[in-house]
């Protein structure tokens, strides 16, 4: 009985469903510094440029939330303000480093072809 009850939690271990502990409500990333000092563009510019993003991508079939843009778009400000590195964006805001360079990467396609209207 002993060796059943043995393999059967082996097996509940092994199992592909319970590979990751479920997710959780996570802050990725916080703080009290004004953004801007880093970014030099107040609130209500930031938030217009996340509304622009939003609707460069629904124009490609991509509904965007807006937090989502707003913080895509906050992530590559600070980028271009603070140097340029990627692992110091992808380690703040939770994601991998190819997370990161294709979220900025699709950012700067939106900053292009915006100016180049």
């Amino acid at each position: 009985m002993a060796a059943v009850a043995i393999a059967a939690g082996v097996l509940r271990l092994n199992n592909g469903n319970n590979r990751r502990a479920p997710n959780h409500d996570r802050e990725s990333c916080s703080t009290t510094e004004d953004d801007y000092f880093a970014l030099r563009l107040r609130q209500n510019e930031v938030h217009v440029l996340a509304l622009e993003y939003v609707a460069w991508r629904r124009q490609s079939g991509v509904k965007t939330q807006y937090h989502t843009a707003l913080k895509r778009v906050k992530v590559f400000l600070h980028y271009l303000a603070r140097g340029g590195y990627y692992h110091q964006l992808g380690r703040s805001e939770g994601l991998s480093e190819s997370g990161t360079m294709v979220q900025l990467h699709n950012l700067a396609v939106f900053f292009q072809t915006t100016a180049n209207r």
